[in-house]
């Protein structure tokens, strides 16, 4: 599935990288719109850790709270199965967004204990 932005372009294809550590998985229903200018100008690897910000509604990478607490203002936890050439001003809309499966822990980009925690219907395995 591509990533869709009102700016049309066709990307070559860069490198592929599984996270998925079973076939059996579960995308988030409807899909998800990335927000550009909180990624910025920069290629977001597959395996990366988003949170949809209540307020607009829009995912954004996650990061933890105070004192490795969940951050506020959040919930959606889940995890990008597609890379993404963000242009840091048009946001994507992506259907490929884990909530639920197996991933390979050492592949995924931003993942803390304190994500996992939020993330109970994911499992992550440790080795390959």
């Amino acid at each position: 599935m591509p990533v869709y932005t009102p700016k049309f372009t066709e990307q070559p294809f860069k490198r592929g990288k599984n996270i998925l550590a079973s076939e059996h998985l579960q995308y988030i229903e409807g899909g998800a719109t990335l927000d550009a200018t909180k990624f910025g100008a920069k290629y977001v690897e597959c395996g990366t850790t988003i949170a949809r910000n209540i307020t607009t509604g829009k995912f954004e990478p996650y990061k933890d709270g105070s004192e490795g607490a969940l951050p506020t203002g959040f919930d959606e936890f889940a995890i990008l199965d597609i890379d993404w050439d963000c242009d840091g001003k048009n946001d994507g809309v992506v259907g490929q967004v884990i909530v639920r499966g197996s991933v390979y822990e050492s592949k995924l980009v931003g993942v803390t204990e304190t994500f996992k925690k939020a993330t109970p219907l994911i499992r992550y395995v440790k080795h390959i």
